[in-house]
């Protein structure tokens, strides 16, 4: 969130410092789910499953994507609630010069209002972090116990 948070204030939207955002937030996931895994592993005293250190991540992702989904909500409706406009207007002159008809101008509109929305734009925030959550939490939880002498 301070991440997108310093993207806002210091007006680096659409330039490449929005990248930061991008590689940042799966890095902070990534840290987060290791972070969870061993503690989980700590709290533990006897040997635990893949299973077991597979959800202990989980729980962790879970969270972190239930979170940002909120945060974009909450963003894009409230905090820069030009930014998705600013970003269907920038896609539609694009169109605008590739020679597109007044309907296919019109179609794009209504698509992009539809795609370019705080609700939609929050769902895919959760989905596409479980998704992540779940990938990073098994490739975490491998390594772990590679390094462990658990597999």
């Amino acid at each position: 969130m301070s991440l997108r948070m310093l993207i806002f204030i210091q007006h680096w939207q659409f330039t490449s410092w929005e990248y930061l955002y991008f590689f940042g937030n799966p890095f902070i996931m990534m840290t987060g789910i290791f972070l969870g895994i061993r503690l989980f592993k700590q709290l533990n005293e006897s040997k635990t499953s893949f299973l077991a250190d597979l959800k202990a991540g989980m729980k962790v992702a879970g969270m972190y994507a239930v979170l940002m989904a909120a945060f974009a909500y909450l963003y894009y409706s409230f905090i820069d609630s030009e930014y998705l406009i600013m970003k269907l207007e920038s896609q539609i002159q694009i169109v605008i010069k590739n020679g597109a008809n007044q309907g296919d101008v019109l179609k794009h509109r209504e698509n992009g209002r539809f795609f370019l929305s705080a609700y939609f734009m929050s769902t895919i925030t959760l989905v596409g972090f479980i998704i992540l959550g779940t990938f990073y939490s098994s490739l975490i939880t491998f390594f772990v116990r590679k390094v462990r002498n658990e597999a």
